[in-house]
C-alpha cells in the first residue's frame, strides 16, 4: 500500500503515513459505469480479510461495520493475555471520540459508560489528554488545546477515515502546528506515543522517551490496514497469572503480523480497557475500570 513519504513544511519536519481511500474510488467507478451495487448484510462478510487467521471469539455486523475480536494467551517469554481486533467499515466516520463529561476536561469517567451513552458497537480507552496540559488536541474538528508537544506524537484522523502520525520538532509552536493540521483535514488529533509501525514497517522506539519501551504493562494501540480497515490492540497486564503486560516491541511485532501500514501507542497502564458490544472484555490492571477523560469508539 502506497503511503505519503516524509516531507517538509517550511523548517518543519514530520513524518506521515496516509493511507488513501481506494475503495471510495472503486466506488466511483462502479457508479459512474452504472454497475449494480448489492449493499452489505449484516450477516455478510467483511469487505477484506482479516487480519488473523483462526476463529474470532467475538464477532458483530451490521450493514455497515464488521468487528471480529481474537482473544489470545501467550506462555513464552512471559505470560500474556491480549485482544486483537479486526474493524472493517463501509462509513468514514465509523471511527469516532468522545469526551468524559461531554466536554472538554469533564468529570472523568469509565470507557464502557461514556460507550454505553453513545452507543458504541467497539470503544477503548484514548490518549489521556485530561491527565496533562501539554500538546495539540483536537476532537471533532475542535481544537481543545494547542501547546508544545514536548515528548508526545501525535495521532491524526481525517474525514476519509485515514490515519496518520506527525511527529512535530522540539520546541514547535502549537498554535501553529494545531492551525496546519486542522487546515490539512484533522478531524481528531490524539497525543501520546510512540508511533510503532511507519508504511508497514517497525519504527525505532530507542528515542522515546515518554513512556517505558521495554516495561512489561498494559497496552491499548490502534492501527489501520488499509482503507476503513483497522485493528486495535488490548493487552492485559499487571494480574498475577493472567497477564504480565506487554512490551512496546511486542506490541509493535502484532501489528506487524497484522499487516498495519501504520499503528500507534494510546495510554495504558491502568487505563487500558475494550469495551465490545455492553461488556468490558478485559480485565483492567486494577481489578476494576479506571476512569479515563476519553475514548475512540466504532458506530
Amino acid at each position: 500500500m502506497s503511503c505519503l513519504p516524509v516531507g517538509k513544511n517550511g523548517m518543519r519536519q514530520r513524518r506521515h503515513t496516509r493511507l488513501r481511500s481506494a475503495f471510495w474510488l472503486a466506488l466511483a467507478t462502479l457508479l459512474a459505469i452504472g454497475a449494480p451495487i448489492t449493499p452489505s448484510l449484516g450477516e455478510g462478510p467483511p469487505p477484506a480479510p482479516l487480519c488473523f487467521e483462526g476463529p474470532a471469539d467475538y464477532v458483530y455486523s451490521d450493514d455497515h461495520l464488521w468487528i471480529h475480536i481474537q482473544t489470545r494467551f501467550e506462555e513464552e517469554p512471559e505470560l500474556i493475555a491480549y485482544y486483537v481486533c479486526d474493524i472493517q467499515t463501509t462509513d468514514p466516520a465509523a471511527l469516532k471520540a468522545a469526551l468524559s463529561g461531554d466536554e472538554p476536561m469533564g468529570p472523568r469517567e469509565a470507557t464502557a459508560d461514556i460507550a454505553q451513552r453513545y452507543g458504541a458497537k467497539l470503544a477503548i480507552n484514548g490518549d489521556a489528554y485530561g491527565f496533562h496540559s501539554n500538546a495539540v488536541i483536537v476532537r471533532n474538528g475542535e481544537v481543545l488545546r494547542a501547546k508544545r508537544t514536548n515528548a508526545y506524537h501525535l495521532l491524526m484522523l481525517d474525514g476519509e477515515g485515514d490515519l496518520s502520525v506527525v511527529i512535530p520538532e522540539g520546541g514547535e509552536d502549537g498554535a501553529t502546528l494545531a492551525e496546519d493540521l486542522v487546515g490539512g483535514g484533522a478531524t481528531q488529533v490524539w497525543a501520546f506515543g510512540p508511533e510503532l509501525v511507519h508504511d508497514g514497517i517497525a519504527v525505532s522506539l530507542r528515542d522515546f522517551r515518554l513512556i517505558s519501551t521495554s516495561a512489561r504493562e498494559p497496552r491499548t494501540a490502534i492501527g489501520q490496514i488499509g482503507p476503513l480497515h483497522y485493528v486495535v490492540v488490548v493487552a492485559d497486564g499487571r494480574r498475577k497469572n493472567h497477564s504480565n503486560g506487554m512490551t512496546l516491541p511486542e506490541l509493535q511485532q502484532v501489528f506487524l503480523d497484522a499487516g498495519a501500514q501504520i499503528a500507534f501507542n494510546l495510554d495504558g497502564g491502568g487505563s487500558s480497557t475494550l469495551y465490545f458490544n455492553g461488556e468490558v472484555l478485559n480485565k483492567p490492571a486494577g481489578g476494576i475500570e479506571r476512569s479515563v477523560s476519553d475514548i475512540l469508539f466504532f458506530d
